[in-house]
């Protein structure tokens, strides 16, 4: 059977370019490159608007505030066609921030916002948590990574874990369209829903000037993840953060969201191993198969964590509890969790230059340097075989 193909829609809204109001980045004395300000977002402020899983708030995920806080805090909201008025609390992080209105009645269709000088109509958007409750949700961001990357990285998650949901925000990709990616989902087997999600927003610059969290002004990918928390999987059995080029292994032949049982808080951390681009030409490797080995322990588990989640625990609930790349801010304190053998795989060779342009450029092929991972082998053996033809590489 097919999986089913959720239709979303979203609200997003940005402040006029003209105009006088633009979000400042940290430190903004400080002198940055013009690459920097040219992929650093200063106008928009909300990604999607959409209601609550409660059914009675109104949520808005946007980037921080910074500089227009008081600009924000001084708005107004009026509930269409109603005309209630409606109070405003912000959730603001480094990277990412919540909107909460409360007071809308039922029925409320969308919100009027008026910002300074500037006055929107924003359609409140369904929220899909009921339809996903109890699901084995994954999800990632992804730009013109090669389809058959994303039909092995979900056939990986989905036979190996059994995610039956994954919700993919598309961030521009040209080299296909968008129903491209929809057609190799809609091909996984096992798999029940999916969601491609059109999500052309600035991607975001890294900061050369910050020591501390320099990649703070990527907002885009940060509030998509905060997206898929508070629209689609708050009831959800479990939530993994995966990107196209990350596998996760399943501890002790155990699915991943099984596994969040065995923690304290619901939260399972897991580290990364580096898998090298061993096999050559890059240009012919069809997909994720076609890599298994690894550097010495010193160089593997120097790519940053990931992490899986239980979003039915109370304290996720706390709307200043926001997911990033590695973590999640707000967590309970002694929140983190790790367990044997609960890690991912992260492969160099699968990537397009998108956020790191050399990183498969440079594979460890010095003697005794690098060796073949064999649970990684046997995991993907493991894998029934795809429906598309793969061409031959060897290692």
């Amino acid at each position: 059977m097919r999986p089913t193909a959720l239709a979303i829609s979203r609200t997003s809204l940005a402040l006029d370019a003209a105009g006088p109001h633009r979000r400042l980045p940290r430190s903004g004395y400080m002198q940055r490159p013009p690459a920097f300000h040219q992929a650093f977002d200063g106008h928009l402020l909300l990604y999607d608007v959409f209601r609550h899983a409660d059914g009675e708030r109104v949520l808005g995920i946007g980037p921080p505030p910074r500089n227009l806080l008081a600009l924000l805090k001084a708005s107004r909201t009026v509930a269409r066609p109603s005309g209630t008025p409606l109070a405003l609390k912000l959730y603001a992080s480094l990277s990412t921030s919540i909107f909460e209105w409360t007071g809308a009645p039922a029925g409320t269709e969308a919100l009027e916002l008026q910002v300074a000088d500037q006055r929107f109509m924003l359609p409140v958007q369904p929220n899909h948590s009921d339809a996903l409750s109890g699901a084995r949700l994954l999800s990632t961001i992804n730009k013109n990574n090669d389809l058959a990357w994303i039909g092995y990285w979900a056939r990986w998650h989905v036979q190996l874990h059994r995610t039956d949901t994954i919700v993919l925000f598309d961030n521009g990709s040209d080299a296909y369209p968008i129903a491209a990616i929809e057609e190799t989902l809609a091909g996984v087997d096992g798999l029940k829903a999916f969601a491609v999600i059109d999500f052309p927003h600035a991607f975001g610059p890294v900061d050369p000037l910050v020591r501390t969290d320099p990649f703070w002004a990527r907002f885009a990918q940060i509030a998509s993840m905060s997206i898929v928390l508070r629209r689609f999987a708050a009831t959800a059995r479990g939530f993994l953060n995966c990107d196209i080029d990350e596998l996760a292994n399943p501890p002790g032949d155990t699915p991943i969201y099984d596994s969040l049982d065995r923690t304290r808080a619901g939260l399972l951390i897991l580290p990364g191993i580096w898998v090298e681009p061993d096999a050559a030409p890059l240009a012919s490797i069809f997909d994720h198969s076609a890599f298994a080995w690894t550097g010495t322990e010193k160089e593997r588990r120097r790519t940053p964590a990931k992490w899986v989640l239980d979003p039915r625990r109370p304290w996720v609930g706390n709307l200043g509890v926001h997911p990033y790349w590695h973590s999640i801010r707000g967590r309970p304190m002694l929140g983190k969790s790790f367990l044997p053998d609960a890690f991912f795989w992260h492969f160099k060779a699968i990537n397009t230059g998108w956020k790191d342009a050399g990183r498969a450029s440079a594979p460890i092929r010095n003697a005794g340097d690098i060796c073949e991972d064999t649970l990684l082998r046997a995991r993907h053996a493991q894998l029934r075989a795809p429906a598309y033809a793969r061409v031959a590489c060897a290692i």
